[in-house]
């Protein structure tokens, strides 16, 4: 089981490297699409967290399978049994930190309402469905003007509610023409 102690120092560096290592990359041309994204934060975690992720037997994956639901996270923190060395490694997951999900978009349509709002029943369904107890990061990029850059329906993050404590967005999106990368948070971690 993972320490409240790494829980919350694994999401101090993931709402950071949003509001700095992705944000860097955006403005200096490094992404473009959902797969540099998905490779930016790949790669800006990996780096920031080595040493953590070493000691606490966790792994960060992409497109990691849930057979159960048929669903196929983005990036996935795992915690791995110390005692693997062979075999299949999705066996010897022991538990799922850190579920993402992530879009880079710039349409302006209804398809891209509908794609974000697809995104957050899958991480509904994690947990009442896949019984899947863990952090819920939901990255957006989304390249039009915009007069908020959340997109959780609020009755999803009310005390109670599924989303409470689970749920943060990482958000970036053109406010007055200038790209903003931010965080808002409903986990109550690093608040």
């Amino acid at each position: 089981m993972v320490s409240q102690e790494v829980l919350t120092e694994i999401d101090r560096v993931i709402k950071e490297v949003w509001v700095k290592d992705i944000k860097k990359d955006y403005l200096n041309g490094a992404l473009l699409r959902e797969d540099s994204l998905k490779c930016g934060l790949y790669f800006h975690l990996r780096r920031r967290l080595d040493k953590m992720l070493r000691e606490n037997n966790l792994r960060i994956f992409g497109e990691y399978t849930f057979p159960q639901l048929k669903y196929r996270a983005d990036l996935v923190i795992v915690e791995v049994d110390e005692n693997w060395q062979d075999g299949y490694l999705k066996d010897f997951v022991t538990e799922i930190v850190a579920i993402f999900e992530l879009k880079f978009t710039s349409g302006i349509d209804r398809a891209t309402d509908e794609w974000v709002k697809a995104d957050l029943r899958k991480f509904k369904r994690y947990l009442q469905s896949g019984n899947v107890d863990c952090q819920f990061y939901f990255g957006v990029i989304y390249e039009e003007e915009c007069s908020t850059l959340t997109w959780i329906d609020r009755r999803s993050i009310a005390p109670g509610k599924w989303g409470n404590g689970r749920v943060t967005e990482l958000d970036a999106g053109l406010i007055n023409g200038k790209m903003v990368f931010e965080v808002n948070s409903y986990n109550n971690l690093n608040a």
